[in-house]
């Protein structure tokens, strides 16, 4: 079916969940990133209640299905995220003219206050809280089992080389920079994974005040080193703000992961690396669209992280040994 024929989401397709529709809700905007699924929209029921229904493309069809399952698990469990609505012969994806459909609740929640938010440490609690959550509860899934194993190395060198060919100062600037990420791409192979979120920042968490409401967009969820769910969040807390890396939020989640026995010292050892390398996914969505002045600063703040990996630990494991600490 051409793309400009392709049905859109509305609010009379919650009928292929045995639901009475009520009407579209275009009011309503929806966070997360718009761009994995084919479309969404919010939609309301006959009783009110205001729904997400999104329309996927046939490729991604077999993996959302596996997050799915996934996800019911995790809700099982009483985690925080809008696992995926059956119909009533229990489907969670239908297939109606010529696409395919997933269904979810929605989450309101409060504006995140950026940048304002790195130094509010009950943040980084309730996150800590949740990713050890994840990693009990995930302990014993197999949804992502038989799915080849992610690489971050190897991601890493796909897109340099492609760097290179496109645009090569750029490449000459980032060689040096990423030098410093070596220990972890030798460890990678030996490190102990666990299923994660594989995008977790402060941007895909609907908060009620400082507490999680809910953390969405899971479609780059699977098996991987027990820290890169907080290495990426923490990522995003230092470019907010690089000092920020021993204040307020972050060492507040560092520290509710060592209260839940989640943070092994081989992981923790290697975090700084895992951060500097987690900005490489990052800066490809900047080179993707294009973006000078994000490239620039993420250039940055890569330097300045590869630059402090031999001060940033130790700051951490004397907050941690301390348990107190410059976290306002």
């Amino acid at each position: 079916m051409p793309r400009s024929l392709s049905p859109a989401p509305d609010a009379g397709r919650l009928a292929l969940w045995g639901l009475r529709p009520g009407c579209d809700r275009p009011d309503i905007p929806l966070q997360g990133s718009p761009e994995r699924c084919e479309a969404r929209a919010a939609v309301q029921d006959s009783t009110g209640r205001v729904l997400v229904l999104e329309r996927l493309g046939s490729g991604s069809v077999a993996r959302r299905g596996r997050i799915g399952a996934f996800l019911l698990g995790l809700a099982q469990d009483g985690l925080p995220v809008p696992a995926p609505m059956a119909d009533p012969d229990g489907r969670i994806l239908i297939q109606d003219q010529g696409a395919y459909w997933q269904l979810s609740p929605f989450v309101p929640g409060d504006p995140l206050p950026q940048p304002d938010y790195v130094d509010q440490p009950e943040r980084g609690i309730h996150l800590g809280r949740f990713l050890a959550s994840l990693r009990r509860a995930g302990a014993g899934s197999r949804d992502f089992d038989g799915e080849p194993g992610f690489s971050l190395p190897g991601y890493i060198k796909t897109l340099m080389a492609t760097i290179a060919q496109r645009q090569p100062d750029l490449h000459r600037e980032l060689t040096p920079i990423l030098a410093a990420a070596t220990p972890l791409a030798e460890a990678w192979p030996d490190l102990e994974t666990a299923p994660c979120h594989g995008d977790f920042h402060p941007g895909n968490v609907i908060w009620r005040g400082t507490g999680v409401a809910a953390v969405i967009d899971w479609e780059f969820a699977g098996h991987r080193p027990v820290l890169f769910d907080a290495a990426n969040c923490l990522g995003c807390v230092g470019i907010e703000e690089p000092a920020a890396l021993v204040r307020g939020l972050a060492p507040a989640l560092l520290r509710t992961l060592r209260d839940e026995a989640c943070l092994p010292p081989r992981a923790l050892a290697l975090l700084p690396e895992m951060i500097l390398a987690l900005r490489m996914a990052w800066l490809s969505e900047w080179l993707r669209r294009n973006d000078r002045a994000m490239i620039d600063l993420e250039v940055r703040f890569m330097r300045l992280l590869a630059n402090s990996l031999d001060t940033l630990l130790p700051a951490w494991k004397t907050i941690l040994e301390a348990g107190t600490g410059p976290v306002h």
